[in-house]
């Protein structure tokens, strides 16, 4: 039986799901990938290396766990965050009965011996949290893991009154290495993401920021295209969004919401816009959009999904729908040609339809509407 053929936000919301669903296959090849080396590494130390007794009892055990979840990799419906805890609490269990083996059944003259091994995976372990888990789900394990470290120490010193044995000293270093491992993720995990987000919202851009939005305003937007279209003309692109019916919805709603309503906006549109990409705030009613596409039939497709993602997220069961006016780099003048472009394309959309998008045409200027050849004309925006 033939299927119908699906919406355009039906065909938005399959591309999102297909794409989720590939991202985690690939995911899970990869962690099927590192399982692999870690058993490979397993069997090589059981095989070739000298143990303990208690390795000898535990590194088995430690192995089937690994292939275990390795082998529950080609189940989707076990979740990825599933596998990663049972990894992670599995090599802390072998951790710490290691830690508790060195510390009450290995002799004192032994001990710093059989440690030395063990104190770097400490804290590769604490690092993997980090990886496998993120910034907020690793909190947890991280306390755990330190506090066993911290709490097998404090009983064995308690039994041994031994605060200055050289096997104190070396976990208490461990810990201290580990903490400190901790505090510098997660200082630069915190900095990336307030740098990608002052890269998104353009915070590296001269000119006032629009309060509502946090976005770049027209000045700083204006600049950003000046720069790009001096740095490269070819590729760009400008976007004019302009909302739909937004006086009409103040009338209805009042102010306070369509307020909310184009925060909403500028939110919904950050979510496709890419790194080297600006998105600006021109007016109450308009955002702008810089972007370098292959070309214009590029350009036009990025705004007509754009266009369905934010018919396709009602707010307080409003719909929000906008018109956007694009306009794509061919031999234009200088960027107040592809922006004015833009503009006038957004204005024969919103004159004649609404929720649509339209493709500017330019035509060439007459020579003496051309800048110098030093490149001295002023620079004015359209209004």
């Amino acid at each position: 039986m033939r299927r119908p053929p699906l919406s355009p936000r039906d065909s938005l919301t399959a591309s999102q799901v297909d794409g989720a669903a590939r991202d985690s296959l690939d995911r899970r090849a990869l962690n099927r990938r590192l399982l692999g080396v870690v058993l490979a590494a397993l069997l090589l130390k059981m095989l070739s290396l000298p143990m303990s007794s208690f390795e000898r009892a535990a590194l088995p055990l430690l192995a089937l766990l690994m292939a275990g979840v390795a082998a529950s990799t080609h189940n989707a419906r076990v979740p990825l965050r599933t596998l990663h805890l049972t990894t992670l609490l599995g090599a802390w269990a072998y951790l710490l009965g290691g830690l508790w083996f060195v510390l009450f059944r290995v002799p004192s003259e032994l001990q710093l011996v059989n440690l030395s091994g063990m104190g770097p995976w400490i804290t590769v372990l604490i690092a993997s949290h980090l990886w496998l888990l993120g910034r907020q789900d690793s909190r947890l394990l991280n306390l755990l893991g330190l506090g066993g470290v911290a709490g097998l120490t404090l009983v064995y010193v308690a039994g041994h009154g031994a605060w200055a044995s050289p096997i104190v000293g070396m976990v208490v270093q461990t810990l201290l290495a580990s903490t400190i491992l901790l505090v510098g993720q997660h200082s630069a995990v915190l900095r990336t993401l307030g740098n990608l987000r002052r890269d998104l919202l353009g915070g590296g851009l001269p000119g006032e920021h629009d309060p509502l939005t946090g976005l770049p305003g027209r000045q700083g937007t204006e600049d950003a295209l000046v720069r790009e279209f001096q740095r490269r003309p070819e590729g760009l692109s400008v976007a004019v969004i302009g909302v739909d019916g937004l006086g009409a919805l103040q009338e209805q709603y009042g102010l306070g919401f369509t307020e909310r309503l184009v925060a909403h906006l500028s939110r919904v549109t950050l979510g496709v816009v890419r790194d080297q990409d600006v998105l600006g705030r021109l007016g109450p009613d308009q955002l702008v959009m810089v972007m370098r596409t292959p070309d214009a039939r590029a350009a036009r497709a990025a705004c007509e999904r754009l266009r369905v993602r934010i018919a396709s997220r009602p707010l307080e069961g409003v719909n929000l729908t906008v018109s956007v006016g694009v306009a794509f780099y061919a031999e234009h003048a200088d960027p107040q040609a592809l922006w004015q472009e833009a503009q006038d394309a957004l204005a024969s959309v919103q004159g004649s339809s609404q929720n649509r998008v339209a493709l500017g045409v330019w035509h060439a200027a007459g020579a003496d509407d051309r800048p110098d050849q030093n490149g001295s004309a002023p620079q004015v925006f359209p209004a």
